[in-house]
């Protein structure tokens, strides 16, 4: 079977990842294309013990690594919504991890393969990735509910959630005042 008859198929989400990956279609192409480019002039193989498209993921992280991932830096790409910029706060180790296996579908065990990591190590690559995007989307909260019961159950779901209450009020108006008096940027 011929090299482009084994990797086809995963083409379309090598580069969905290496999208995400960079924060931008054009630099994850780039990538993407020297990639195959090393594969087809026999600069790189596919490693052996590895399914196609595992190893295809892990020549991608070679060369990505071996570059300095310098395109993901550059001043020159916009990055054009809010989730990605989110992503792209996340350090890039944990980034890579956290996206191979929540985007990609691969196993922590597929993700050490391709990064070259222990899977002890990707699994907390991981676990910092999600308490990274945790705190990123922590916010406070005012409650405004005026049954006691059911204003402490919404208070301790929304701490379990990983929110802050920053007030609770039974009226309208204590709701106003909270606002008035209470933290910046809490918005009734």
């Amino acid at each position: 079977m011929s090299l482009l008859a084994r990797l086809a198929p995963h083409l379309p989400y090598v580069r969905r990842y290496a999208r995400a990956l960079t924060g931008d279609q054009t630099s994850g192409d780039a990538y993407v294309r020297v990639t195959l480019e090393a594969l087809a002039g026999g600069d790189r193989q596919l490693p052996p013990d590895m399914t196609p498209r595992v190893a295809l993921y892990h020549v991608f992280h070679t060369i990505w690594a071996s570059t300095g991932a310098q395109l993901e830096e550059s001043e020159g790409v916009e990055v054009r919504d809010d989730a990605t910029r989110r992503l792209m706060r996340i350090a890039p180790r944990s980034r890579q991890a956290f996206l191979l296996t929540a985007l990609e579908g691969f196993t922590p065990t597929e993700a050490s393969q391709i990064l070259d990591a222990d899977p002890t190590e990707v699994e907390r690559l991981i676990a910092d990735a999600q308490a990274d995007i945790d705190a990123e989307l922590a916010t406070d909260v005012l409650i405004i509910e005026d049954e006691a019961i059911i204003s402490a159950d919404i208070e301790s779901l929304v701490r379990e959630l990983g929110h802050t209450v920053a007030a609770t009020a039974t009226t309208h108006d204590e709701a106003v005042a909270a606002v008035a008096h209470g933290r910046p940027g809490l918005v009734l």
